[in-house]
């Protein structure tokens, strides 16, 4: 059998002088545990800013539904006027805005501010609708509502038994 010579190219690398054969590895799996670390943060990033974006729909959603209750509330009794209650976190009730747990930094406050036109034949009320959560307005809605004072032929915003009485369309 054919020796190799002492002064081969790989006899020569594994010399005393030279560096560790593991040192392309170590580099390797420095350069993917940064790589790795910065991934990491980037979706920790993503996360917590969908994470902040869900909660402000979620406050955002809450606002519109109570909003949309003052609504109804202030197109079945318009005459109800100005008003301002707090609720919770869920929708339910706390009371008035002094009211206990009003403060609360979870807690809407529903504002209403009704302001009534008076016209020719009746009474247009305005209202405008403020959600606030925290000090801050989330929400605001704005909304109208005829009443008509009972002149002929003006019989919108009246009951139907007062239409009849009346001899008015009860359509």
């Amino acid at each position: 059998m054919a020796r190799k010579p002492a002064d081969s190219l790989l006899a020569a690398r594994r010399g005393s002088d030279t560096t560790w054969h593991g040192t392309a590895f170590v580099v390797e799996a420095l350069v993917l545990l940064v790589f790795l670390a910065f991934a990491l943060a980037v979706f920790m990033q993503l996360f917590g800013a969908a994470h902040n974006r869900g909660v402000e729909e979620r406050k955002l959603t809450q606002a519109v539904l109570l909003a949309s209750n003052a609504a109804e509330e202030f197109a079945a009794a318009p005459l109800a006027g100005t008003s301002s209650e707090a609720f919770d976190g869920d929708g339910g009730t706390l009371g008035s805005e002094t009211g206990t747990g009003a403060d609360a930094e979870d807690a809407y406050v529903v504002s209403r501010e009704v302001v009534p036109e008076r016209t020719e034949d009746g009474t247009l009320y305005r209202a405008n609708i403020t959600v606030s959560c925290g000090g801050e307005a989330v929400y605001e809605l704005e909304t109208s509502r005829y009443v008509s004072d009972g002149t002929a032929g003006t019989d919108i915003g009246r009951a139907p038994d007062a239409a009849a009485a009346e001899g008015g369309d009860v359509a």
